[in-house]
């Protein structure tokens, strides 16, 4: 008997244990299955998130419909009856952004305003865009506390007026974070209706990943845009350059063609001076034959000795020789002249031509040649200012692999800071000066060739040194001229880019030199 009663006891005891096993399992499963889908629903919002970023990405035009998007994405795939997306503000307050669904008004309208808003979506976005709301991120950070979201359920939030309560018995809200700053927050309403889904507090965990997700998309967007800005800025301080080397040589063309023109035109004025006025005519027609004539009467001595006349003919025929040499030596001079401005014209188009073949194309390259060309864009500007440019160039050098279109723009680029430097102080009294030299030099046990551009202008302070190179930074900009800071930082790219460093050393009231070191190829 007690053994029979041990059994059942045993028998109920094990049905027991295996009733509430199954249970575990089954709870257990439904637990798995529902992480599952919690995974997979947040896995497929993720993707759709993502392509519509890029799309954005893909197009400019798009960029501002990413945050609309973005906000009906949002509530239909959390089956929420509304919502909307605000923005922060500089002064931390909420705005209004878009709103999706039936979502009811942030502020006090009138019911009629109020029917037209819940009935269609556009016409209230366009109302709540900019709309300044009642809290700022620090109210709602408060709110959501450790949760990283905040839920309402059957009461209004206490910044919303109390109406809203009726279209949205139940608010979740998520803040939008870049970085370490709120950006905007994202809220979803449900109704209370019976055939509507209710949002729940295990709703805030999903509504807070979607704005995690769309903080990411942000930051790249963002991000990418700053590159996209940067790229353009670089393509056109490239353009620039080119334009400034364009520009030079031209400007050099158009100087010694001038000179040119007007060496011609003195040539023409000595060429057309009329014959009876030449003095080769005077001695040919006139004292010649009156020399022959007395000649042939046996006169000519008496003539030459005691003849008023003759007396001066000698005298006469010394000075007119010593004219038709001087306008033949100052002829010369002259072709001389317009000779080699015509090979310096022709010497600045194969620099152009050069210039514009080597566009883009990286070749083994003397940099001595580079620095000559880049010189004689400057030569005749600086002429003109009555600055010297020295140059010291090193031609045994070493070739280097680089753009040599591109350097010319980094030597440039260097040069005309400098004679702007140099007239912006503009000394009466101080003569300025520029020395370019090229050397090779070893660094580390590794061979540069070094261009060091000098010049004895005002030079700057340690401040303004340390961000010439930043990209942006001009101390022009400060003096309201156009200049957009692109310059020095693209030259200093442009040097990193083969693998080269560019320094600069400078000294208030001292000048400032540029030091630019490119790696020489050792040779196998």
């Amino acid at each position: 008997m007690v053994l029979t009663v041990i059994l059942v006891v045993l028998v109920i005891g094990l049905g027991i244990l295996a009733f509430f096993q199954r249970t575990k399992i089954i709870v257990m499963t439904r637990v798995s299955k529902s992480l599952r889908k919690g995974i997979s629903k947040e896995r497929n919002a993720t993707a759709d998130i993502l392509r519509l970023s890029r799309e954005v990405i893909a197009s400019k035009e798009k960029e501002k419909e990413f945050l609309p998007y973005f906000i009906k994405y949002t509530i239909r795939s959390m089956k929420a009856s509304g919502g909307a997306l605000l923005l922060c503000g500089d002064d931390n307050y909420f705005y209004g952004c878009a709103v999706s669904g039936t979502f009811p008004p942030l502020k006090d309208v009138t019911p009629q305003i109020e029917a037209q808003l819940l009935a269609h979506e556009k016409r209230h976005t366009d109302f709540i865009r900019g709309f300044k709301t009642k809290f700022t991120s620090e109210e709602l950070k408060k709110a959501c506390g450790d949760k990283g979201f905040a839920f309402f359920e059957n009461e209004a939030p206490v910044w919303f007026p109390e109406r809203f309560v009726r279209e949205a018995a139940c608010t979740l809200i998520a803040p939008i974070m870049l970085g370490e700053q709120v950006y905007g927050c994202i809220i979803a309403t449900s109704k209370n209706d019976f055939d509507a889904h209710r949002l729940c507090s295990n709703d805030g965990l999903y509504l807070m990943r979607l704005a995690e997700i769309a903080s990411l998309c942000l930051e790249v967007i963002k991000d990418f845009r700053k590159r996209q800005e940067y790229e353009q800025q670089l393509q056109s301080a490239r353009e620039e350059g080119m334009m400034q080397v364009s520009s030079g040589i031209i400007h050099n063309i158009g100087n010694a063609v001038t000179i040119a023109k007007l060496t011609v035109n003195s040539l023409l004025q000595k060429l057309s001076i009329k014959k009876e006025e030449r003095p080769e005519t005077l001695i040919l027609d006139e004292m010649i034959p009156r020399m022959r004539k007395e000649l042939k009467a046996g006169n000519l001595e008496k003539f030459l000795k005691n003849d008023k006349t003759g007396k001066q003919y000698l005298d006469i025929c010394e000075e007119l020789l010593k004219v038709v040499s001087g306008n033949g030596d100052e002829s010369d001079k002259m072709l001389n002249s317009l000779s080699d401005k015509l090979f310096h014209i022709s010497e600045i188009i194969e620099l152009q031509q050069r210039f514009v073949g080597e566009l883009g194309t990286e070749n083994m390259t003397m940099l001595s040649g580079v620095l000559e060309s880049s010189v004689m864009i400057f030569d005749e500007s600086f002429n003109k200012r009555g600055y010297q440019i020295k140059t010291d160039l090193d031609h045994n050098v070493p070739e280097v692999l680089v753009d040599p279109s591109m350097l010319t723009q980094v030597y440039i680029n260097i040069i005309k800071n400098a004679a702007e430097a140099m007239s912006t102080e503009n000394n009466k009294d101080k003569k300025y000066k520029l020395d370019i030299s090229l050397k090779a030099e070893k660094k580390e046990s590794r061979s540069y060739a070094v261009t060091e551009i000098k010049d004895n202008g005002p030079g700057m302070t340690e401040d303004v040194k340390n961000k010439i190179f930043r990209f942006g930074y001009s101390t022009k900009t400060e003096k309201n001229t156009s200049s957009r800071g692109i310059g020095l930082h693209f030259s200093s790219e442009c040097i990193r880019k083969y693998g080269g460093i560019i320094e600069c050393d400078s000294e208030p009231g001292k000048g400032t030199t540029f030091r630019i070191s490119i790696p020489i190829r050792e040779k196998l």
